[in-house]
């Protein structure tokens, strides 16, 4: 028999991507070009896709603060 997915399941997945999406781009738009890697466009892109891509740009798109 085939289960089918829990639908409070998918809909907290939903959220949760949505949330952590919205706290990247914000990120995004508010850290300054030299302290990104890449493009800001690329980042965006990927981190809509799905969460790894979120996951990537604060683990590797961001550059440290020169103090």
């Amino acid at each position: 028999m085939k289960r089918r997915p829990n639908k409070f399941v998918l809909a907290a997945i939903g959220v949760v991507h949505l949330t952590v999406v919205t706290l990247t781009w914000r990120d995004i738009r508010r850290r300054p070009d030299d302290q990104i890697r890449g493009s800001k466009k690329l980042w965006r892109v990927l981190s809509a896709a799905n969460t790894t891509g979120s996951g990537a740009y604060w683990l590797l798109g961001r550059r440290r603060a020169r103090s």
